[in-house]
């Protein structure tokens, strides 16, 4: 999604705390007949998936500091506040989801592991990124020279990158329908946290969650609304994975 100053980002809480557990394959679950997994860790031991994983965090790392490193410089060649530089880059939920998909496969690189709802719901967030960047918003954005490969790099290159690998690297059979509730928890804690921002500087980083504009009322319908498009998508991963823990293809 669109970035502040021409060259930021779109940009874990309780709930993601389980993504911090050890690498050891262990699972609890509650209920009978079908179960209801509550802690999976999703464990692969191959070498090649741990190889595109760290590549993965390495490229999306290395353009998140790139980001940094060009906004910095245009800061101190305006003569705008620095501290400015990161807060504005993180206003945007690109920068992070990006994030997010640099600490969940660098784990999974150091670890071959990490939770199994974490690693399929950064597949959401990081899908919505790309397509709503790429639908709706790219043609507002034009870049030029490095900030145009870095706007491929977060809006189409990772958006690809990461679903392709979570698809042909991550074991299936390891998500339960209580996946669903935690991964509303990150796009509602971004929500909240623009929201704030915007409030004070009176610059939101998206139309739609400007209170200023449409009043707190239709900024709340339109996060609900983003929730729903959240949890669909989320239900629709959930549905494929439980098809069955069938064998990944080896890369």
């Amino acid at each position: 999604m669109r970035h502040g100053g021409g060259g930021g980002k779109l940009g874990l809480t309780g709930a993601a705390a389980s993504f911090f557990v050890g690498s050891v394959r262990h699972e609890t679950r509650t209920g009978t007949g079908t179960g209801t997994q509550v802690d999976r860790i999703s464990i692969d031991d191959r070498p090649n998936a741990r190889r595109l994983a760290a590549a993965i965090a390495v490229i999306a790392g290395a353009a998140i500091l790139l980001q940094l490193g060009l906004n910095f410089s245009r800061a101190l060649e305006q003569g705008t506040s620095i501290w400015r530089v990161p807060v504005d880059l993180y206003g945007y939920f690109t920068i992070w989801t990006n994030t997010l998909v640099v600490f969940v496969t660098a784990r999974f690189a150091r670890r071959s592991g990490g939770p199994a709802w974490l690693l399929a719901a950064t597949v959401v967030y990081i899908l919505v990124v790309g397509a709503i960047y790429n639908l709706l918003l790219a043609s507002y954005n034009p870049q030029v020279g490095v900030r145009k490969l870095l706007d491929l790099v977060f809006h189409t290159g990772i958006p690809i990158a990461y679903p392709l690998w979570w698809l042909t690297q991550v074991r299936r059979g390891q998500l339960g329908w209580n996946a669903l509730l935690p991964t509303l928890v990150f796009p509602l804690a971004y929500s909240f946290v623009a929201m704030t921002k915007g409030a004070v500087t009176g610059k939101y980083a998206y139309f739609f969650i400007d209170i200023g504009k449409y009043g707190i009322g239709q900024v709340l319908i339109n996060i609900g609304g983003l929730a729903l498009l959240y949890a669909m998508l989320m239900a629709g991963v959930i549905a494929f994975d439980r098809r069955g823990p069938a064998a990944v293809a080896a890369v």
